[in-house]
């Protein structure tokens, strides 16, 4: 169940929800073996189980919410039957899914558009994009807010953005622009590349807001990009990898506020040397 919530990555708001649903199942499983759990094995998990979990969820929750629950237990058994654990389940929900009517009213329609940005406070974003963001940790926001605005990604569609996220096509004659991303929420849990193309007032901003991004990530992805390659060897920068370091520069290295705080990691990790102007560090350890 830990595996299925951490390796299931369609959404981290909804972790406590699968983790409801996971809670639930195994209840019912323990009522249905008389509270042994030694009795049980996920090779028998069956849709008995799943059909008793359901009348336990709604026993505690409302319809929607079970309905939710019993969905997200459908992925976890697919999940399991994927890998081997279990075999594969056929249970149809008989808990209906409750529809958003308000959605199709005009009072519903006004309510959703109240949840929108006001033109105050898009306007105060720009002001912050062309005025005040002068460092570059706030360049980078602005410009990630910048693209929410354009595009209504998902804040995890938006940090996963790749690289190559910008494109471009001819249609019907005329050209559009668009940004290629990984919907966060797609059918069976499948990463999946999809783009959302913009308007041209929408496609001018973004365009500024990837290049200023490109370039302010550039040294982060360059260092990621060595890690990768090397990961059991990353060099220190400004200094040569045989070089002996001072207590104070290696604390310096290590992003650590003082000298003496080195003296806390063990010398398994960060082996210390006893030389004649007193202790020193390698590099290269």
């Amino acid at each position: 169940m830990k595996s299925w919530i951490i390796l299931d990555r369609r959404s981290a708001g909804n972790m406590s929800r699968r983790s409801e649903a996971a809670r639930m199942l195994w209840e019912a499983i323990l009522v249905r073996r008389g509270g042994q759990p030694g009795d049980f094995r996920w090779e028998s998990l069956s849709e008995e189980d799943l059909s008793q979990t359901e009348l336990m969820i709604r026993s505690h929750w409302s319809a929607s919410t079970t309905y939710r629950l019993i969905v997200s237990l459908l992925v976890f058994t697919r999940f399991l039957a994927a890998r081997g654990i279990c075999r594969s389940l056929y249970y149809t929900p008989q808990t209906p899914r409750v529809e958003d009517f308000n959605r199709h009213t005009i009072a519903g329609q006004q309510a959703r558009r109240d949840r929108l940005p006001t033109d105050a406070a898009l306007e105060g974003l720009a002001d912050i994009y062309r005025q005040h963001a002068t460092e570059e940790r706030d360049r980078l926001r602005a410009a990630a807010l910048a693209i929410l605005v354009v595009t209504g990604f998902r804040i995890g569609e938006l940090l996963t953005l790749p690289v190559d996220c910008e494109v471009e096509e001819g249609r019907t004659g005329k050209p559009r622009y668009g940004l290629r991303y990984y919907k966060e929420k797609a059918r069976g849990g499948e990463k999946m590349c999809a783009v959302r193309w913009l308007t041209p007032i929408g496609a001018q901003l973004a365009r500024r807001a990837i290049t200023e991004i490109r370039t302010v990530t550039e040294g982060a992805r360059e260092r990621a990009r060595i890690l990768e390659q090397t990961p059991h060897r990353v060099a220190v920068p400004g200094s040569h990898w045989a070089a002996r370091m001072t207590s104070d520069e290696a604390a310096r290295s290590l992003g650590l506020r003082k000298g003496t705080s080195v003296y806390c990691i063990p010398g398994d990790k960060l082996p210390r040397h006893d030389g004649a102007k007193g202790f020193y560090y390698r590099a290269f350890e």
